[in-house]
């Protein structure tokens, strides 16, 4: 496991070096304009069944910038490596933590997806964001 984040660490690093071309894999949220949400969707799916399973979700700034953030869930725990590095306006970090599920909260305007019981109390829990329309 150790080895893995090592391995995601060094690509986002090396990575960093300019802009960010989301791959066809990617889950990519616009603002809203999410891609690739079924792929979200087998994800969650897979972590309820306890199915290894890992993803990418690009979440864009108002300014455009990217955030990066992969989770990749072994069948017991979900880790989160959350990439700032290209938001020139936020903190320029590579952060890890360690997660045990995903929460899923509905209100008449949106479901939030959140990564519960974190080992980092700083964690962003709120992995995705979908409005109704």
């Amino acid at each position: 496991m150790k080895k893995i984040i090592c391995f995601m660490l060094i690509m986002l690093l090396l990575s960093s070096c300019g802009e960010y071309e989301p791959s066809k894999d990617d889950i990519v949220n616009k603002h809203g304009d999410i891609t690739n949400l079924g792929k979200f969707m087998q994800f969650v799916e897979n972590v309820n069944r306890g199915k290894e399973d890992k993803i990418r979700i690009v979440a864009y700034t108002v300014e455009g910038d990217p955030i990066i953030q992969d989770l990749e869930y072994d069948g017991e725990s979900i880790t989160l490596i959350t990439d700032t590095t290209r938001d020139k306006f936020g903190s320029g970090s590579i952060n890890t933590s360690t997660c045990k599920s995903i929460k899923i909260e509905k209100t008449q305007e949106r479901t939030d997806y959140l990564l519960d019981g974190c080992d980092q109390e700083s964690t962003e829990n709120i992995v995705l964001v979908i409005w109704n329309k």
